[in-house]
């Protein structure tokens, strides 16, 4: 029988062990497998930690240096780039491929905009160009958002979670939400996804940057991919058939491909 993700899970974190620092006031914390590798920095979205890469950690953890960051609660995109940037010289990590996931994959542009000679490559997966893309899910209504409760968001979103159609995602989502994200945290991500506005030109060569999506991502409509696509026209385009909004876990073959490319 095939390990399950709660299963890898478990098994990462018997690998490796969670490290952490305080960034103005902010705890950061990451997975770093130490692999002899090129560096990638992995960024999960508005749901989980950085063990929302756990496939991607097991396959590749020896093979490349795969630094997995649970970033801490705040909406501000700048903010959250300069945290990382602190995080990289705590680990004298001079320069990496940075990879982003939805949320993450837009505050990753900004990164990239104030420390552009940090970056090796960088991934832009399953993102947004800002917050009006999806504004039009109720889930993400910039009212709503701006007004809920961090408790209310987040016993909501849990409540979601477990009336889905079983699946190990949805383990694995729920486990995050339950026992590891706070209501403070998944709120402060949900903030920055809706305030979210148009990231200015960056300077880094478009070679250098891989826009990824998936076809049958249920979070990102059709047209804010191709929004986002021609923001960056000169940029390698990459569709996966099937990963929905978390390739990493439901293409992971796909995805890994994508990495080792880009990490090269």
């Amino acid at each position: 029988m095939s390990a399950t993700l709660l299963d890898k899970l478990a098994d990462l974190e018997s690998r490796y062990a969670w490290n952490t620092l305080t960034v103005d006031g902010h705890e950061w914390r990451w997975l770093d497998t130490g692999g002899t590798g090129n560096a990638v920095v992995l960024l999960p979205g508005s749901v989980g930690d950085g063990a929302m890469f756990v496939s991607t950690l097991l396959s590749l953890g020896e093979r490349l240096r795969l630094v997995a960051v649970t970033y801490p609660a705040e909406a501000d995109p700048a903010a959250l780039a300069d945290g990382l940037a602190q995080v990289m010289d705590h680990i004298d990590l001079p320069a990496a491929a940075i990879v982003g996931s939805s949320f993450a994959a837009y505050w990753a542009q900004h990164f990239a905009l104030r420390h552009p000679q940090r970056v090796r490559s960088l991934v832009i997966g399953n993102g947004f160009t800002d917050g009006s893309d999806l504004a039009e899910n109720p889930l993400f209504d910039r009212q709503y958002v701006e007004h809920v409760a961090p408790g209310e968001l987040h016993a909501q979103w849990l409540e979601r979670i477990r009336s889905a159609p079983a699946s190990e995602l949805a383990q694995l989502q729920e486990v995050m939400l339950a026992q590891r994200q706070s209501a403070e945290n998944l709120h402060a991500r949900f903030l920055g996804v809706v305030r979210s506005t148009p990231s200015p030109a960056l300077p880094i060569p478009a070679s250098r940057i891989t826009v990824l999506d998936c076809e049958d991502d249920p979070l990102i409509p059709p047209a804010a991919r191709a929004r986002l696509r021609s923001n960056y026209p000169e940029a390698r385009h990459t569709t996966l058939e099937r990963g929905g909004h978390y390739p990493h876990l439901l293409n992971p073959e796909g995805y890994e491909a994508v990495l080792l490319r880009c990490a090269s």
